[in-house]
C-alpha cells in the first residue's frame, strides 16, 4: 500500500526506488573502480586520486578511513592484475621487486594502525598534503631520467627483464644494495597505508633514480612490489570497508587495471614517461587545492576550541 507525503503524493513504490537508487550507486563505484584501475595500469599510479575523493563524495558519503580501505582494497586487486601482466610480457626485475615488498608488509601495518587513530580531518590532510610535497619530486625525477636518456644512457632501448639480468645481475652478497632497497619497503609501506595508496609513484621515482633499469621495467617492478603491502594495509581495514561498495569498486578497477597494464605495453617509451607526467601535473593540482581545502578546516575548528 501507499501511503501520503506531507505534499499529499501518495508513494507506492518505495522499495523498487530504493533499489534502483542503490544500483545506481555500485554503478557509480564501478566506475569509479575503473578510472582508478585503468590509470594505475597506464602511468602506475592514480588509483587513489580517483578512488578515495569518488567514495567520499556525497553520493558515495564514506568517511575518510573507509575510502582509504576501500581504495586499498581495490588497487591491490588492480596492482596483482597489472603485476601480472607484466610479469607475463617480461618486464618485471623479480629481484629488486622482492627486496622492497618483503619489509612493506610489515611496516604497512603500522601504518595502518596509525592510520585508524587519525582524525577525519588529519586522514584527508595526510592523504592530499603528501600528495602535494610528493608530486615534484616525481617531476624532478621524470626530468632528471629524460635528460640522462638524451645523453645517450641505455635506457633508452626497450629491454626485457632477462637480458636486464644479463646486464645487470643481482648477486646475494650484495648487502648495500639489499640494504637500501629495504630501507626504502619499510618507510613506503608506512607512508603508503596511512594515505591509503598503493606507493607507485614513490616506488617508481625511487627506481628510476637509484637503479638503471629502463622505464618499462620500472612501472612493471613498481607494480608488483607495492603489490603486498596493498593487500596487507587493505586487510587490516577489512571492519570499515563497505563490502558491497569496496565490491563494486574492485571489479570495475580489475577491468580498469587490465586495460591500462596492455595500453601501456604497446606504448612507446618515451610517450609513456610523458603520460607519467601529465597525470602528476593534472592529479596533483586537485591535491593541491583539497590539501589547502583541509588546512582551512582544520584551522577554522582549531579557532572555534579556542
Amino acid at each position: 500500500k501507499g501511503f501520503k507525503h506531507r505534499n499529499n503524493l501518495t508513494y507506492t513504490n518505495i522499495p523498487f526506488m530504493v533499489s534502483l537508487t542503490g544500483a545506481w550507486r555500485h554503478a557509480y563505484a564501478g566506475a569509479v573502480g575503473f578510472a582508478g584501475g585503468t590509470c594505475v595500469g597506464l602511468v602506475g599510479w592514480g588509483g587513489a586520486q580517483f578512488i578515495i575523493p569518488g567514495m567520499t563524495h556525497p553520493l558515495m558519503g564514506l568517511s575518510q578511513l573507509a575510502a582509504t580501505g576501500v581504495s586499498l582494497c581495490s588497487l591491490s586487486v588492480s596492482t596483482v592484475m597489472g603485476a601480472a601482466n607484466f610479469v607475463m610480457n617480461d618486464s618485471v626485475s623479480l629481484a629488486t621487486a622482492a627486496m622492497i615488498a618483503l619489509p612493506s608488509i610489515a611496516t604497512a601495518r603500522l601504518g595502518a594502525t596509525l592510520a585508524a587513530r587519525m582524525s577525519e580531518e588529519v586522514l584527508q590532510l595526510a592523504f592530499n598534503g603528501a600528495s602535494v610535497l610528493l608530486i615534484p619530486t616525481h617531476l624532478l625525477v621524470q626530468r632528471y631520467a629524460a635528460q640522462r636518456d638524451a645523453e645517450g644512457s641505455p635506457r633508452l632501448v626497450r629491454t626485457t627483464s632477462e637480458s636486464f639480468q644479463k646486464m645487470h645481475t643481482w648477486q646475494p652478497s650484495a648487502s648495500s644494495t639489499l640494504a637500501m632497497h629495504s630501507a626504502f619497503g619499510c618507510v613506503s609501506g608506512v607512508i603508503s597505508a596511512i594515505m591509503g595508496v598503493g606507493g607507485l609513484p614513490l616506488t617508481m621515482s625511487y627506481l628510476t633514480v637509484c637503479t638503471p633499469l629502463p622505464h618499462h621495467l620500472v612501472q612493471g617492478t613498481a607494480v608488483l612490489a607495492v603489490a603486498p603491502s596493498a593487500i596487507t594495509s587493505a586487510l587490516s581495514r577489512v571492519s570499515v570497508i563497505p563490502p558491497v561498495s569496496a565490491a563494486a569498486v574492485t571489479a570495475g578497477a580489475m577491468g580498469g587495471a587490465a586495460v591500462g597494464a596492455s595500453a601501456a605495453l604497446r606504448t612507446p617509451e618515451e610517450q609513456l614517461r610523458q603520460l607519467y607526467i601529465a597525470s602528476l601535473v593534472v592529479l596533483g593540482g586537485r591535491s593541491f587545492v583539497r590539501a589547502s581545502q583541509n588546512l582551512r578546516s582544520i584551522w577554522a575548528a582549531h579557532r572555534r576550541r579556542s
